[in-house]
């Protein structure tokens, strides 16, 4: 315990975190009727409440999500089990579209025919594509979510100053009054996105993966440091902005989903209005401009401390993901203009495979070599047949 004590002290050196002569002391015993945030006032209940959002997530998507979906016509997507090769398998965890010179060679070892290879690698890539249903129920659970942090956040902070004037972010900077309703705000949405990290293998892998990934870590960061070093105010209109974006994005993919291309191109075309609008105006030019430029006005020395670097930098990092995000957006936009059909680009969608509502009807044998095995049984998502 000594141990961790002395860690924790060096950790949370208060000329790390704290600007002026604040110290931690400070926020342990606040004026009567105000509060400070304590970082180990978040961290426990934000991941409590991410582990009970996977519960209510499962209540929501079985007893919601699913029935209604069915009701619109969706169905699981089926899935044909593929004879096990370990000759084919070993290839395909190396390269999902083998070339020509490979699909030969592996024919060599495996007594299997061209066709019946490609036939393979074919039907082994629509089972690792998830179904229609699987990626409606995630972009249900997102937009219930992020229409509930948007709305909600809204109404908390619609009498705070700072979300109109962000001069406020900064006046009075580490001895900040922090409300209820603030406060619960920042951990259920830390408590939200630690919920993405528990579920983010179990989710549909899109092809930023790796930008989420690095989104949810730089955000989870975000949150948990400015809640520890009182800089609440500007996190909270960081997650508003983002929130305001995201349930329309994902009401979109959910029309697209269950195919009404009207309905999706009309979200789609306020999503986009949205994302310029928060992604690429208020937040650079109010919510990043302020804590670079403005925050030193009223901020002592603010430079002088670390944190002052590490908050900027994450900042930065959400910016540079809010570019590439955009380029896929325009991309996207592009494609619909010359006539491609509205879809997700971030999904990991194969033009070999025919698309994931693909059927599988062929019933030639595919063989290990020694006995033929036929694909009559298909296997829905739900793991029925």
């Amino acid at each position: 315990m000594e141990t961790i004590q002395t860690f924790r002290d060096w950790f949370w050196s208060e000329k790390f975190w704290l600007p002026g002569n604040l110290t931690w002391d400070t926020f342990e015993n606040p004026p009567p009727g105000e509060y400070y945030p304590l970082e180990r006032h978040l961290l426990l209940p934000s991941l409590a409440i991410g582990i009970f959002l996977i519960g209510i997530r499962q209540v929501y998507e079985r007893c919601l999500v699913v029935p209604f979906a069915k009701y619109m016509g969706l169905k699981y997507k089926k899935h044909y089990a593929v004879e096990v090769n370990p000759a084919l398998e070993t290839l395909y965890v190396a390269v999902k579209f083998p070339k020509q010179d490979q699909i030969e060679e592996v024919a060599k070892k495996t007594s299997l025919t061209e066709r019946q290879i490609q036939r393979w690698f074919r039907h082994r890539r629509s089972q690792d594509m998830p179904g229609r249903m699987k990626k409606f129920r995630e972009c249900s659970w997102h937009f219930l979510f992020y229409t509930m942090s948007f709305f909600g956040g809204l109404y908390v902070l619609w009498d705070k100053p700072y979300l109109w004037d962000s001069k406020h972010f900064w006046l009075n900077c580490g001895l900040q009054h922090v409300p209820n309703e603030i406060y619960w705000y920042y951990t259920i949405e830390l408590g939200f996105y630690w919920n993405l990290v528990f579920t983010i293998l179990s989710d549909h892998k899109r092809k930023d993966f790796v930008e989420m990934v690095v989104h949810h870590v730089v955000t989870i960061n975000l949150v948990y440091f400015s809640f520890a070093c009182n800089q609440i105010r500007v996190g909270t209109l960081v997650l508003l902005v983002h929130d305001a974006v995201d349930f329309w994005m994902a009401a979109a993919k959910m029309a697209i989903y269950l195919k009404k291309p009207k309905v999706a191109d009309s979200l789609f075309v306020i999503f986009l209005i949205v994302w310029f609008f928060t992604r690429l105006y208020i937040y650079p030019f109010r919510i990043l401009w302020s804590a670079t430029f403005q925050s030193p006005q009223y901020v002592e020395s603010a430079k002088e401390y670390p944190v002052y670097w590490i908050l900027n930098g994450l900042l930065w990092v959400l910016q540079v993901l809010h570019i590439i995000w955009t380029y896929m957006i325009l991309r996207m936009v592009v494609d619909k203009l010359v006539g491609k059909e509205l879809k997700d680009v971030r999904s990991d969608t194969e033009s070999s495979t025919g698309g994931e509502d693909d059927v599988i009807k062929e019933t030639e044998p595919i063989t290990n070599g020694s006995s033929p095995s036929l694909r009559k049984h298909p296997v829905s998502e739900n793991g029925k047949s």
